[in-house]
């Protein structure tokens, strides 16, 4: 959308009076020349710059969007899980005794991190939070010491140490922190486990404890773990043989902004470039693509005939190297489907840029099986993805080309108009044009005067201008008289605005467009400005 600034040479004098007057005072100012609206439309104009580039051939629009083959969560699902255990001593009476510095509790606890198809060996986490809360009856300072075997810190969470200490002097305690960042080891000390994150903790008494604490035999303590919110970010194991499939609705980023255009190509070209991010083979296999519109029974959907639909692709599994899973280094392997308005429906398929489109995308992971032993790796937050290219030499087919644009026009609210809209269309381009101005974004109730003024009050006649010549400043011009009638200007004042509407009219064999070819619209007033003061 374009925003026209206002501009009107009133030339007249205002009368002087005295005295206290309740009837408004109403005269005309004849208008001549001038501007309502000046808009220029041409591919550079409509289309945003990285979307096109000015070649020897003529304008070729390239317009790319990414999206990820999938999620997360298909390759390693939540890991959340939270448990609490209660101990009591095996005796009965007391007081006993326990000196400063001596163990009440000792444990050991393996947690299972139970992935379908996947052993872990290790993962560092992304987000996550660790809480521990520990109830106990024994009166007197301890010291609760809770480790994960294995595990890196970062040296900004917990000091960088795996053992984490709770000091219980009231019964309760409570620690919560995040683990962003943490490296769980998961294969055990032999490296032969997978999936299992090893703990131990103890109780002792306070060495700061001033003399020995008493424990009788009803005393009871309960450890309570949560591991929450956990968000894998990279992931190292054993990744067996298996399938994804993928059927997702995708947007099209950076090609929604060409959606006003609607264009017959003479040639277009989809290239899909698949790229491999994991340190596993992946075999893809496109069963669908289809397009999605709107339509008045909900969405309509056109499916792609293409002999590259259904065709398995391999991609071999990517270089992810370093021990240092934040800082690995990952060199992709890559692969490419390329659909062509030469072969199957693609010239209609893409006949004009979709609202989105659907896929149905079948993988295979690993179909080799483990060819690793079991040291397969993933960094979750660059899994692989689909870089989905289309590229269109702006050689328009005779099919259809239209542009639209948008100016918005605001009158001052002293004024009203009673004349014509002179209008005069320039065009360069090497095709010839249809132009329509019309009033859009009307409010409700100005719908309801179309039996007042004509149903067809807010569209204007229809300018039909001829080719400019092979030159850029060989410009052919049409000229027309618009009636611009009061409610025309009252609309613009509510809050409509003026669209222009250009149909390109390309011949049998289509037509070539260079950067510098346009249509520029002049619109003028030749009239009477009715000026009214209270």
């Amino acid at each position: 959308m374009r925003t026209a600034r206002w501009s009107l040479a009133v030339l007249g004098v205002l009368a002087l009076w005295t005295g206290c007057r309740t009837e408004p005072v109403t005269w005309r100012v004849p208008l001549h020349g001038v501007i309502l609206l000046h808009d220029t439309l041409s591919w550079p104009d409509l289309v945003p710059d990285s979307l096109w580039s000015d070649t020897d051939e003529g304008l070729v629009l390239t317009a790319t969007t990414t999206v990820p083959l999938f999620e997360e969560e298909d390759l390693v699902p939540a890991l959340d899980t939270a448990w609490t255990e209660s101990f009591e001593l095996p005796f009965i009476g007391g007081p006993i005794p326990v000196a400063p510095g001596a163990a009440i509790w000792q444990e050991t606890e393996a947690i299972p991190f139970n992935v379908p198809d996947v052993g872990l060996r290790r993962l560092r986490l992304g987000a996550g939070t660790l809480r521990l809360a520990v109830d106990c009856s024994v009166q007197g300072p301890l010291v609760f010491r809770y480790a994960i075997t294995g595990a890196e810190f970062p040296v900004t969470t917990n000091g960088g140490s795996e053992e984490i200490l709770l000091e219980v002097n009231g019964n309760t305690a409570e620690v919560v922190l995040d683990l962003a960042g943490v490296v769980f080891d998961l294969d055990g000390p032999d490296g032969l486990e997978f999936s299992r994150l090893s703990t131990e903790w103890d109780v002792i008494v306070s060495e700061s404890a001033a003399e020995p604490v008493g424990i009788f035999g009803q005393d009871a303590l309960s450890l309570t773990v949560e591991l929450t919110g956990l968000e894998v970010a990279q992931v190292e194991g054993r990744f067996d043989t298996q399938s994804l499939t993928t059927v997702d609705t995708v947007e099209l980023g950076p090609l929604g902004e060409l959606q006003s255009l609607e264009v017959g190509w003479g040639d277009l070209e989809v290239n899909l470039s698949l790229q491999n991010t994991m340190g596993l083979d992946l075999q893809a296999e496109v069963l669908a693509l289809s397009r999605l519109d709107s339509a008045e029974a909900g969405t309509a959907s056109t499916a792609l005939e293409d002999a590259a639909i259904g065709a398995p692709v391999w991609l071999s599994r990517a270089a992810v190297v370093g021990d240092d899973m934040a800082a690995w280094s990952i060199a992709p392997s890559e692969a490419d489907l390329t659909f062509s308005s030469g072969s199957g429906n693609l010239a209609g398929f893409l006949g004009d840029l979709p609202e989105a489109l659907a896929w149905n995308v079948e993988l295979a992971l690993n179909p080799l099986g483990d060819v690793s032993g079991g040291f397969d790796r993933v960094d979750v937050e660059r899994l692989p993805e689909v870089a989905v290219q289309v590229t269109a030499p702006l050689s328009v087919s005779s099919a259809r080309a239209k542009w639209v644009d948008t100016v918005e026009v605001v009158p001052p609210d002293w004024i009203d108009y009673d004349g014509l809209l002179e209008l005069t269309v320039e065009n360069s381009l090497p095709v010839g044009v249809e132009l329509t101005l019309s009033l859009v974004d009307l409010p409700p109730h100005w719908l309801a005067f179309g039996p007042l003024f004509g149903p067809n009050w807010s569209v204007f006649p229809t300018v039909v201008v001829p080719p400019g010549g092979p030159a850029p400043d060989a410009v052919s011009t049409a000229e027309i008289s618009l009636d611009f009638m009061q409610p025309h200007f009252e609309a613009l004042r509510a809050g409509a605005r003026i669209q222009v509407d250009v149909d390109l009219a390309a011949g049998e064999g289509g037509a070539q467009f260079d950067a510098e070819q346009r249509v520029v619209v002049r619109g003028h007033l030749t009239g009477d400005a009715i000026i009214s003061i209270q």
